[in-house]
């Protein structure tokens, strides 16, 4: 059995829809942070709820749900972009009906469930912690183990980062499948994990999309800049207010 695991769609349908069509699997699991960021919110929620096997809320899952704003929630280093995700999300109950709310409002913050006899453990971030808590690739061993020793689990899965990777732990595989609407690792593609429950492997990949519906709902709009940056480059920007256009390097 192959499970799809996905990650911060932030919105992107496009980049959503890309994954699913060019990727084989019988799963779907998604990690949270469906919303903010992209011009799609209400296709996203859609598609997840009629689709996915089990998920999870994110930070701005739980942002949208219950009109919460950035800024003291996120770590010191991400604080520059809280008025432009705050925009974001306003921007993004503004395309989203009651209905669409309300499932947001139903996201539990931990799963714990079987499939195919392997267990697994999904959270935005880690057990414990804030949903803006970022476990980055480079964290210490030990403190991954800490964090995960009293979940019983085959498979950990987090999200948040928008970085992909995988770490084998003592007796457990944490895996992180990076973001499918807003990759940070400077890869614009889609992200996604694939595992193939017989032959235990993981596949961190990517997808190529077209962007160009996406960019210009989000200039209709009025999106921040940080959206269309993103969308580009696969990066943050360093300054919220940045531009980027392709062919201007």
């Amino acid at each position: 059995m192959k499970v799809l695991i996905v990650s911060d769609i932030h919105g992107n349908y496009y980049a959503l829809e890309a994954v699913i069509k060019n990727v084989s699997f019988d799963v779907l699991l998604c990690s949270g942070d469906l919303v903010v960021g992209y011009p799609f919110p209400r296709e996203c929620i859609d598609f997840i709820r009629k689709n996915c096997s089990y998920i999870c809320t994110g930070n701005h899952d739980y942002a949208v749900a219950y009109n919460k704003k950035s800024y003291n929630k996120l770590p010191l280093k991400y604080r520059k972009y809280a008025n432009a995700l705050d925009r974001a999300k306003e921007l993004t109950v503004d395309l989203l009906d009651k209905e669409s709310i309300g499932y947001l409002r139903m996201l539990l913050r931990e799963r714990k469930f079987l499939v195919d006899g392997i267990t697994f453990y999904l959270n935005h971030t880690v057990p414990n912690l804030s949903l803006s808590y970022s476990l980055d690739p480079e964290s210490p061993q030990s403190e991954i183990e800490n964090h995960y020793k009293g979940i019983h689990a085959d498979i950990l899965i987090t999200g948040h980062t928008h970085m992909p990777y995988v770490r084998k732990l003592k007796n457990k595989i944490l895996i992180n499948p990076g973001s499918v609407g807003e990759p940070r690792d400077g890869d614009p593609r889609a992200g996604f994990a694939l595992l193939d429950t017989r032959t235990k492997q993981i596949e961190l990949g990517r997808v190529e999309y077209d962007i160009t519906e996406t960019s210009l709902r989000l200039k209709k709009l009025n999106f921040p800049n940080y959206s269309l940056f993103c969308l580009q480059t696969g990066r943050l920007p360093d300054d919220p207010d940045e531009t980027f256009e392709k062919g201007a390097e």
